[in-house]
């Protein structure tokens, strides 16, 4: 008998994932720009703000994350997905970090470099394409792991938190911003909601947060701790569904986009709607999590 699909596994080949992330992110991040800022994540709004611009609101999401964390001052710092390194270097100017980002988007790593230097943390900050499970350092490199918003991309979710723990130091610290599913099982109109989200955003597949927390325990990590942000993040989709309205609804701009940056631009602002009644509907969550490597 044919096992029901959970919607909590990833379906396909890593290098047709990997191939999608990469086009993606070399053909749209100037777009996720133009929409969201060069903070490529979802935003933290307090809940009776809820009117505090996006870009706003996504840097505020890294400063309370800093905070959850209890980055140190100093550290070096593998943020682990990258986007247009708009957090790395938010890393390096706060907290005086040493930090290397990787992607697997070469026009990312090209862009994120040049705002590292205009910035002024070019010596502070590298930037290259890599595979984030899969890394070139060696064991025990960085104080801190940062992924935020790579961990639903990552196929192999133990795999990935493992890497993330070999190249941390011993007593360093795993921070993890990730979109999750609501706990227990889901319907079959949720998994498909899911499954269709998954390929029009160019990820793998979405877990629990209680799952993730497990994966950290089966590890060995310890002081695992985490917190659902769903409530402080929820505007990000809201805002997000409203800005592509003007692209929907002309013919010509819409055009226009999918002439210059290829079809998949139509699916992912068509998406824009379906993430925000999956989080509406609680199908999604946003948690974040952290956890120390033993001494």
């Amino acid at each position: 008998m044919k096992r029901r699909d959970n919607g909590h596994t990833f379906e396909g080949s890593v290098e047709d994932l990997h191939r999608a992330v990469a086009v993606q992110y070399d053909n749209l991040s100037g777009l996720f720009e133009q929409l969201w800022g060069e903070h490529m994540h979802c935003g933290y709004w307090d809940l009776d703000d809820p009117g505090v611009p996006r870009e706003v609101a996504a840097r505020r999401m890294t400063i309370e994350l800093i905070g959850f964390g209890d980055l140190p001052r100093g550290a070096r710092v593998l943020d682990s997905g990258c986007g247009l390194g708009a957090s790395a270097i938010m890393l390096a100017q706060v907290l005086d970090c040493f930090v290397d980002g990787i992607t697997l988007s070469a026009d990312q790593v090209r862009r994120a470099t040049e705002k590292a230097g205009a910035a002024g943390v070019s010596d502070r900050t590298r930037f290259r394409v890599r595979d984030a499970a899969a890394t070139d350092y060696a064991d025990g490199t960085f104080d801190v792991v940062w992924s935020v918003e790579s961990f639903d991309v990552m196929p192999d979710k133990r795999a990935y938190l493992a890497e993330c723990a070999r190249v941390l130091k011993p007593g360093g610290t795993l921070v993890v911003a990730t979109w999750c599913s609501r706990a227990g099982t889901l319907t079959p109109r949720e998994v498909r909601v899911l499954r269709r989200l998954y390929r029009d955003f160019a990820i793998s597949h979405v877990i629990p947060l209680e799952q993730c927390e497990k994966l950290c325990a089966e590890l060995e990590l310890t002081n695992v701790d985490s917190a659902d942000w769903t409530e402080h993040m929820r505007a990000t989709w809201k805002t997000s569904a409203e800005m592509v309205k003007p692209f929907i609804h002309n013919p010509a701009a819409l055009l226009n986009l999918v002439h210059t940056k290829g079809f998949r631009t139509l699916s992912f602002l068509s998406a824009m709607a379906r993430m925000n009644q999956a989080f509406e509907r609680n199908t999604l969550r946003y948690g974040v999590l952290r956890a120390t490597k033993p001494t």
